[in-house]
């Protein structure tokens, strides 16, 4: 039996300003289509959402426009979060997380 699940494979980073990093996410679901988020905690202890997406869009905070966007990929099941360029303000603990709420099982 399947279970809805994340899994974060990106252990701490430490990334130069100007350049582009990758937090890696996949995610095991009863579920043929559920909505995906990146979360983040700050160190100021400010909690923000930042990217959301599912299989047909994806929408992201308005600091995150222009240089946040996601690699989903379907046939893997990943839901990866690409930050280029880095900046000193995107210091923070990320978070990987799923919503299932609304969907539709599929079929086994």
């Amino acid at each position: 039996m399947l279970c809805d699940k994340v899994t974060q494979s990106s252990p701490d980073q430490m990334v130069a300003s100007g350049s582009e990093v990758v937090l890696l996410c996949t995610y095991d679901s009863t579920y043929s289509d559920p909505g995906l988020f990146w979360y983040r905690i700050r160190p100021d202890y400010n909690f923000q959402f930042v990217i959301y997406g599912d299989e047909s869009r994806s929408h992201g905070a308005y600091f995150a426009q222009g240089r946040f966007s996601v690699k989903h990929l379907l046939t893997q099941r990943a839901f990866h979060l690409v930050i280029s360029p880095v900046r000193t303000e995107d210091s923070a603990t990320y978070y990987c997380a799923m919503s299932t709420m609304m969907q539709v099982p599929r079929k086994s």
